[in-house]
C-alpha cells in the first residue's frame, strides 16, 4: 500500500501542475495538445493506481493513513471542504487525523497539503501552528451546522 500511495502522490501533484500549466497556457494562447494529452494519460493512470489502493490489502497503520489520503481526494471531496470552510470547522475530523500522523511519522496527507494552500492552513489543521500565527478568517460561520448548501 505505501508503494501505491507514494505513486498515487506523484501523479496527483503532476497533475495538479500540468492543471495550472494548462490554465497560464491558455491565458496566453498557446498550443494545448501535448499537454491535454498528458493530462488524459495522468488521469488514467490515477483512476488505475486508485482502483488498486481500493483493493489492496490494509494491515499497518500507515496503510490505513494511506487509504484514508486517497478517499480524503477521490471519495469523500473533504479536502476541499476543509479548505474552504477552514480546519476549525472539522474538530472531529482534524484529530483523526493529527492521531494519524502522529502515528506514522512522516506521513503527509497528500490531498491535504494540496489543498489546503493558504499559508498556515495544513499546519491549523495537523496541530502544528502556532495559534497566534494560524489564519482566523473572521467572514465565515464557526463550527456548527449549517455550513453550507450543497
Amino acid at each position: 500500500m505505501v508503494a501505491l500511495h507514494k505513486r498515487w502522490t506523484e501523479l496527483e501533484d503532476e497533475h495538479h501542475q500540468i492543471a495550472a500549466a494548462i490554465g497560464c497556457a491558455q491565458s496566453i494562447g498557446a498550443e494545448l495538445g501535448l499537454m491535454r494529452e498528458r493530462q488524459a494519460e495522468l488521469l488514467l493512470e490515477i483512476s488505475s493506481v486508485v482502483a488498486e489502493i481500493r483493493d489492496a490489502p490494509v494491515t499497518t497503520v500507515e496503510d490505513f493513513a494511506a487509504l484514508l489520503d486517497v478517499a480524503l481526494e477521490h471519495e469523500l471531496d473533504l479536502a476541499g471542504d476543509i479548505a474552504s470552510w477552514g480546519p476549525d470547522d472539522y474538530p472531529m475530523t482534524a484529530r483523526l487525523l493529527r492521531a494519524l500522523s502522529r502515528m506514522v511519522p512522516g506521513f503527509e496527507f497528500n490531498s491535504l497539503r494540496r489543498w489546503l494552500s493558504s499559508p498556515g492552513q495544513f499546519e491549523q489543521l495537523m496541530g502544528t501552528a502556532d495559534p497566534i500565527d494560524a489564519p482566523r478568517p473572521a467572514d465565515r460561520p464557526r463550527a456548527g451546522y449549517p455550513r453550507k448548501q450543497r
